[in-house]
């Protein structure tokens, strides 16, 4: 496919509005995180739920991993390594969040159990070739790609401290990171008309 793309994910799920007027939101984030798998399942399914149409989801899976002496350490083992890779490969082949979310939302629902078995049956599930993810994250290309994950989480200003690590619009914003990820969304939307959830806030 070619040089790596970046992974900016569009919500196509309603066609309103402009992709320019599209709040922008970031994700930084690692598998095995459970404050992740809390904010993936929670606050930001109920924004793809409700206000899906006015925003587009950067996801970025490195959270706080190191490379040292060249090797790959995830904060929460080498599983978490190993599914890290998976996601940014599944992302690489199906970049449309129409596409992707279902797959990422069926990940991070296995909690801390997530392993390739559960992967192969999230992209069999979604209609993603399996085949292909797994020769991408146990291959060099997974290996092109986290260092790309690495590169884009280190580029953040101000750097990242935790995960989740949230952004609106390329800004840190830690009231997205709770509870307060649509009202945020709805708040920063500049289009119009907006979604019923928005007008609810």
């Amino acid at each position: 496919m070619g040089v790596v793309a970046p992974f900016v994910l569009f919500i196509f799920l309603v066609a309103n509005g402009q992709a320019d007027e599209k709040v922008k939101v970031g994700f930084y984030g690692e598998s095995l995180c459970p404050d992740c798998i809390a904010f993936c399942t929670g606050p930001l399914h109920k924004a793809v739920q409700e206000v899906g149409e006015i925003f587009e989801l950067t996801y970025v899976p490195w959270g706080n991993a190191k490379i040292v002496d060249g090797a790959f350490v995830c904060q929460h083992g080498t599983m978490e390594c190993t599914i890290n890779t998976v996601e940014a490969c599944a992302l690489y082949y199906q970049p449309n969040m129409t596409a992707y979310w279902p797959f990422l939302y069926c990940m991070y629902s296995h909690k801390e159990e997530q392993n390739p078995s559960i992967a192969e049956s999230c992209a069999n599930e979604n209609n993603m070739d399996w085949s292909k993810i797994s020769s991408c994250y146990q291959g060099s290309l997974g290996h092109q790609l986290d260092l790309q994950m690495a590169n884009i989480t280190a580029s953040l200003n101000p750097p990242h401290e935790y995960t989740p690590w949230v952004t609106i619009n390329g800004k840190h914003d830690t009231q997205a990171e709770d509870n307060y990820l649509v009202s945020q969304i709805c708040r920063h939307y500049e289009g119009s008309p907006k979604p019923k959830a928005c007008r609810l806030e």
